[in-house]
């Protein structure tokens, strides 16, 4: 799915819909590329934190509202070298979100966001 950020950049996302989807991610992936990504859409508004388990790269991750704007970024967010999840922090605690957008760690800044 095409994801256009507010720089008109497009991005080529994968869609997170379910509950499964939201919870593997991109978790194991080793590689990126910075015109890919993945967004994860829920059905309305609510606190909306993330973890890096299991994630292999660092990632932006970029919460939007339901008018479809950036309201947080969790810029080259680290992976968690964890065995248990429990203890990887979360990232985006407090922030409201319908939708988040990971994409490749340091794109957000490089493209102005």
């Amino acid at each position: 799915m095409p994801v256009t950020l507010p720089n008109g950049v497009e991005i080529r996302a994968e869609v997170a819909l379910t509950p499964q989807e939201h919870q593997t991610g991109m978790m194991f992936r080793s590689h990126l590329p910075v015109d890919r990504g993945m967004l994860f859409v829920f059905a309305d508004m609510q606190l909306r934190s993330f973890y890096m388990y299991q994630t292999l790269i660092p990632l932006d991750i970029l919460w939007i509202n339901a008018d479809r704007r950036i309201v947080y970024i969790s810029a080259d967010t680290p992976p968690c070298p964890a065995k248990n999840p429990a203890a990887c922090p979360n990232y985006g605690e407090g922030m409201t979100a319908q939708y988040v957008l990971e994409i490749a760690g340091g794109q957000a800044a490089k493209r102005g966001l």
